[in-house]
């Protein structure tokens, strides 16, 4: 290779020769190929030229065959990692399932929002892949919800138990995930931290459709994974197929999909190959997320204002305008540092999920979270490694550029399975760190000592999530069990017939009880929701269901209309009266 200013031979390695321009490439690769042909060899050369090479596994090459023989084989071969997987996917499945009604005690009105859209889902059918209710919601994981209801019944448990179908799923698919990048121990070690988690655990019991968004992201990884091992055109198109189906889940999605985007990106970079072939699989890709994902590409071209306006009221809004408003620079440094230390503390008490106080990992987990976190950065050449660090960082953006008020906790849901992968992979450094230092024969002590990190740390987060966190004020004020108490009373006579509803904080159209009590006749007469009025308007039997202030009033409607029914909340402080009329 020559430089075409001074005709001077150019050193291996190099493309100008000193104060020239540009190098003419006389190489065979290139020669005759024209433009096409020097932007590969560009690319190749930038490629070798960065420090380490292109891209690095640390896990051997996935190798299986559709064959009986082979899957007997493989099954025998892998017995005891196979019953461990069954076991925690056990344990798990009674831990989101354990006491389901009662842990809430209430019931929420966007998980009622999950009942309802699955009943209308029974009555219409397709109802396409956004609801308007609860303010915009994907309507993805309602129709698990349909499903269920048509099976058992329209139930409180019914709906929760659609959203943790999908939560026990993420166990074993976060296994195979952690399986492919980074092998048995890690994640043997990841999946455990998982399955007694609180974060991930709380809400997979709510009736929200979020949790499914973890579920999918860990698909969309474990297939993405192995179509960069596999390198075959069908793996890549089963890899979009399942990137496609997050616009369906939840509206913090768009993480993932640049969290994708810059995976793959990476990849393509790194990986050694032609560019016709990595463009032929990347074409693939695209062409299964496209066909998945085509129902929500149409609502949101024909209809963007209707779409698009749950993700706006989130406030979404990027360093320039963070900057630019008063106390901006601290006000953004505050935000970033409150991401940076969401392992350990979560600021944000958040009024629609209960959540706030600890952050989303015990102690223990955390700090391996952040050492796992501080080798993955090393090791980015390895797309496993690399797909953590960077769906954290999205994760984290998601909480530093949207309404900080609340949402910590679920808009970086995406985060799961990572967050615990990291956990894991510094639990794998640490482990190396003592037998390189200290010998093969202290093995056994730092397994021990992460065995005992893992206990530990189970054990914090079972109490947290089934003793501390029910007792929360945020919690007991999120999840409210009045509403549902009142109205049991109020249903408990034989005919209850209209129920005059004197509430400050809820209308009776309320979503909670058009799904608990969709027959139940009701009429506010509030001052807040209805025409205030202490009279009886109907001839029928009557019950006057009084909250809050309104309790007060319960004297004068004994005197108006004596020889009732009265049923008053057994609370040292009662929360709801009712009063039961005959006729």
């Amino acid at each position: 290779m020559f430089c075409d200013a001074c005709g001077a031979s150019l050193h291996a390695g190099t493309n100008f020769a000193s104060g020239g321009n540009r190098a003419r490439d006389l190489s065979p690769e290139t020669r005759g190929q024209g433009l096409l042909g020097r932007i590969r060899h560009r690319i190749g050369n930038a490629r070798g030229q960065l420090p380490g090479g292109g891209v690095v596994w640390h896990t051997p090459h996935p190798s299986w065959k559709w064959s009986r023989v082979f899957l007997r084989d493989w099954i025998l071969r892998n017995r005891w990692e196979l019953i461990a997987v069954i076991l925690l996917t056990a344990i798990a499945a009674f831990l989101r399932t354990y006491r389901l009604e009662e842990i809430p005690a209430g019931f929420h009105g966007d998980e009622a929002w999950t009942g309802i859209e699955g009943l209308r889902i029974l009555r219409e059918g397709w109802i396409g892949p956004y609801a308007p209710s609860a303010l915009g919601q994907a309507s993805g994981p309602f129709y698990l919800t349909a499903l269920l209801i048509w099976l058992f019944d329209a139930s409180k448990f019914t709906v929760r138990l659609s959203m943790a179908l999908f939560g026990i799923a993420t166990v074993p698919a976060t296994y195979l995930l952690m399986r492919l990048g980074f092998g048995r121990w890690i994640a043997l070690f990841s999946t455990t931290a998982l399955t007694v988690s609180y974060w991930h655990l709380h809400f997979s019991r709510l009736g929200f459709g979020l949790i499914s968004l973890a579920f999918v992201a860990t698909v969309t990884a474990a297939s993405l994974l192995w179509a960069m091992r596999q390198r075959s055109r069908g793996s890549w198109l089963a890899a979009g197929a399942c990137l496609g189906l997050a616009p369906y889940t939840y509206f913090a999605f768009p993480s993932l999909l640049a969290t994708v985007a810059v995976v793959v990106a990476a990849y393509l970079w790194l990986e050694k190959g032609s560019l016709r072939s990595k463009t032929i699989l990347v074409t693939w890709f695209g062409v299964g997320a496209l066909i998945v994902a085509s129902p929500v590409l149409s609502l949101a071209i024909e209809s963007p204002e209707i779409y698009f306006s749950r993700m706006l009221q989130v406030s979404p809004s990027g360093p320039q305008e963070l900057l630019s408003a008063e106390g901006g620079a601290s006000t953004l440094g505050k935000r970033v540092w409150e991401a940076l230390n969401l392992f350990l503390e979560n600021p944000r008490h958040d009024g629609a999920d209960g959540t706030g106080g600890p952050g989303v990992l015990d102690f223990g987990t955390a700090i391996l979270a952040y050492l796992g976190l501080a080798a993955s950065i090393r090791k980015w050449r390895s797309p496993p490694n690399l797909f953590a660090v960077v769906a954290l960082l999205f994760a984290l953006l998601s909480v530093v550029l949207t309404d900080q008020s609340t949402g910590a906790m679920r808009r970086s849901i995406i985060a799961i399975p990572w967050v615990f992968g990291l956990a894991g992979i510094g639990a794998a450094a640490i482990a190396d760190f003592v037998r390189r230092h200290l010998g093969e024969s202290w093995r056994p002590v730092s397994a021990a000592c992460l065995a005992t990190v893992l206990l530990m740390g189970g054990i914090w987060n079972l109490n947290y999530y089934f003793v501390n966190l029910p007792a929360s004020p945020t919690f007991r004020w999120t999840f409210s069990t009045k509403y549902f108490e009142a109205l049991d009373a109020a249903h408990s006579f034989d005919d209850p017939g209209t129920i005059y509803f004197f509430s400050d904080q809820k209308s009776f159209e309320y979503e909670t009880i058009r799904f608990l009590y969709p027959d139940s006749i009701g009429v506010d007469r509030s001052q807040e929701f209805g025409e205030f009025d202490l009279e009886k308007l109907d001839p029928g039997p009557v019950t006057y269901l009084l909250e809050g202030p309104y309790m007060e009033e319960i004297d004068e409607i004994m005197e108006m209309y004596p020889g009732g029914e009265l049923i008053v909340d057994k609370e040292s402080q009662p929360l709801y009266i009712v009063y039961h009329l005959r006729e």
